[in-house]
C-alpha cells in the first residue's frame, strides 16, 4: 500500500470525522449524511483493516456523545457504553465494505456498502428497544426523495444515502474515468433522479378526499411544571376538568374528533370510572368522537406499573377501544400493551392510535397497511432536546402505510400531516400558549406497496449480500480444485 496515500488519507478521516457532527442527531444537515460516508470509506480504502475500522469507530463514538446528548432517554455510564455501540455497528458496514470491494470489480461491488448498511439497520431495529430513532433516514427533509419509503420503507432512502457514497469512491478508484462517470449516470443517476421526479409528481397530485377537523389538546405550561412533581392532587384534578372544558371549546368550532397530548389526564385507579362518564355526556351531548390518554395511578403497595393507555368514545357514548402503550419509552414506566394497533370505523374514515414512542416502530405500526386506516391519532410526549425531531419520525409511518397522522405533543412539536408526509398543521409547546391545535385531514388513506409488501427491500440487501457471499466461496473452492 502506497505510504504517502496511507498519510493523506488521515485528511479524509478528519473530513469524516467533522461531518459525522451533522450526520445525525442534534445538529443534522441533510446533505451530510451523504458526505461523511464518502470520506470515511475513502480513508479506510488506505488503511489495513482493523486499523481503519478502530479508528472510525472511535471518531463515530466521539461523535454520537456530542450530537446525541440529551436526545437519549439515559445518562452516564450506560449513554456512553449506546453511543460506542451505534458507532461499532456504524463502523462494521464501513469494514465490510473494504473487505469485500477488493473481492469484486465492476459497478456491482459499489452494492456492498449500501446493502450491509440496510442490513445493519435492519438488525439494529429489530433488536434495538429505540425502534428505527436514530437510523439514517430520519437525516432526510426532501419529501420528494422520502416517498420512496411508501415503496420501500424506510431501507430505499438508506441505500441511496449510502450508495452515492458507494458510487463516488468507485469513481475515485477509477481516477473518474469517461467511461466509469457514463456508467455511474446510467446505473445510478438515471434512476436516482427518476426517483426524485417521481416524487414531486407524487406530491403534486392533489388528494382527492374530504377532510375532518381534528382537535388534540396540550397541557398549559402551569401544568406542565406542576405534573414534574405531582401525579394527582387538587391542581392535577383541576387540569383533568380542563381537559373536557377544551373539549367543548373544540367542538363549538367545528372538531368533530377530539383527543389529548400523552397522560394528559392523570388519575387514581378509582377515579377512573367516573371521569369516563363526564367525557361520554360531553361526546353524546356536542356528538363528538374523544380520545382520553390517561395515565392511572395503580393503588398503593400494589407493586404495579402505572398503566399508558388511550380511551376513544364514540359520538353516542360507546367506549370504542382502549389501547395500552406498547413500547414505553424506559422500564418501569408503564405495562406493556399487547402491541396490536386498535381501530375504529366512523363517518370520517377508519381511525386508529398509538402512543408517542410506538410510532419508531416500522413493524409495529406496520400493521395500519394491513387494516386500511386512513387516520392515526397519536398522543405523545418529548422534551425539547428531540423536538421537532421526533414527531418528524412519526411523519415516516404515514408515509410508509397511506395514513394520514395528528400527534398530539406534550413538551414537544404536535404537527398534522396527510399521508404523503405534507406538514396541515403544527404548533410548538416551548413557543406558543394556545393548547388546541385544529387540523383539516383528509378521510381517506392511500394503500402503499409497503404496507402490501413489508419489509422485503431489505430482504432483497440481504440476499444480495448472501448471494455474494456464496458465489465468493464457490468461486474459492473451484480455484482450489484447480490447484489441487
Amino acid at each position: 500500500m502506497n505510504k504517502r496515500k496511507t498519510q493523506y488519507s488521515y485528511i479524509y478521516l478528519l473530513i469524516g470525522f467533522i461531518f459525522l457532527f451533522f450526520f445525525n442527531g442534534k445538529w443534522i444537515l441533510p446533505i451530510a449524511a451523504f458526505i461523511a460516508p464518502v470520506f470515511l470509506i475513502r480513508f479506510l480504502r488506505f488503511q489495513k483493516p482493523l486499523k481503519g475500522f478502530l479508528l472510525i469507530v472511535l471518531a463515530g463514538w466521539v461523535s454520537n456523545i456530542f450530537v446525541w446528548k440529551g436526545m437519549m432517554p439515559m445518562s452516564g455510564f450506560l449513554y456512553y457504553l449506546v453511543a460506542f455501540m451505534m458507532s461499532v455497528f456504524t463502523s462494521l458496514t464501513f469494514l465490510l465494505d473494504r473487505i469485500y470491494t477488493k473481492k469484486l470489480t465492476g459497478i456491482l461491488s459499489t452494492l456492498i456498502f449500501p446493502s450491509v448498511y440496510v442490513l445493519m439497520d435492519y438488525i439494529t431495529i429489530l433488536t434495538n428497544p429505540s425502534g428505527s430513532y436514530g437510523t439514517l433516514v430520519h437525516t432526510q427533509s426532501s419529501l420528494p426523495l422520502l416517498q420512496l419509503v411508501s415503496i420501500t420503507g424506510i431501507w430505499g432512502v438508506t441505500f441511496l444515502i449510502t450508495w452515492t457514497a458507494s458510487i463516488i469512491n468507485w469513481l475515485w478508484d477509477n481516477n473518474f474515468e469517461k467511461s466509469k462517470i457514463y456508467s455511474a449516470f446510467l446505473g445510478f443517476g438515471i434512476p436516482f433522479l427518476f426517483i426524485l421526479i417521481w416524487g414531486q409528481f407524487r406530491l403534486m397530485d392533489a388528494i382527492d378526499s374530504p377532510t375532518v377537523r381534528i382537535a388534540s389538546i396540550n397541557s398549559t405550561k402551569a401544568e406542565y411544571h406542576h405534573r414534574i412533581t405531582t401525579n394527582f392532587d387538587s391542581l392535577v384534578e383541576k387540569a383533568n376538568e380542563g381537559f373536557l372544558r377544551n373539549c367543548e371549546i373544540a367542538a363549538s368550532s367545528g372538531a368533530k374528533i377530539v383527543f389529548g397530548r400523552e397522560t394528559i389526564i392523570s388519575l387514581p385507579f378509582d377515579k377512573e370510572i367516573n371521569f369516563i362518564e363526564k367525557a361520554k355526556t360531553i361526546a353524546i351531548r356536542d356528538s363528538i368522537y374523544i380520545g382520553i390518554p390517561i395515565h392511572v395511578i395503580p393503588k398503593e403497595n400494589s407493586n404495579k406499573n402505572p398503566e399508558n393507555k388511550i380511551i376513544w368514545i364514540s359520538s353516542t357514548g360507546e367506549i370504542l377501544f382502549t389501547y395500552h402503550k406498547a413500547k414505553p419509552t424506559y422500564p418501569g414506566e408503564c405495562d406493556y400493551g399487547d402491541g396490536i394497533i386498535k381501530y375504529y370505523d366512523s363517518p370520517y374514515g377508519r381511525i386508529g392510535s398509538a402512543i408517542c414512542f410506538d410510532m419508531d416502530f416500522p413493524s409495529l405500526i406496520g400493521q395500519t397497511g394491513k387494516m386500511n386506516i386512513d387516520i392515526m391519532l397519536v398522543p405523545g410526549s418529548d422534551w425539547k432536546e428531540i423536538s421537532p425531531y421526533h414527531t418528524y419520525v412519526a411523519s415516516l409511518r404515514s408515509i410508509e402505510n397511506g395514513f394520514s397522522l395528528v400527534r398530539s405533543t406534550f413538551k414537544g412539536f404536535s404537527a398534522s400531516f396527510d399521508y404523503k408526509g405534507q406538514l396541515l398543521s403544527s404548533n410548538d409547546f416551548f413557543r406558543t400558549d394556545e393548547v388546541i391545535l385544529y387540523s383539516d385531514v383528509p378521510v381517506k388513506g392511500q394503500k402503499t406497496i409497503y404496507s402490501v409488501l413489508g419489509d422485503y427491500f431489505a430482504w432483497l440487501c440481504i440476499l444480495f449480500f448472501i448471494s455474494v457471499n456464496i458465489i465468493l466461496i464457490k468461486n474459492k473452492w473451484t480455484e482450489k480444485q484447480k490447484t489441487d
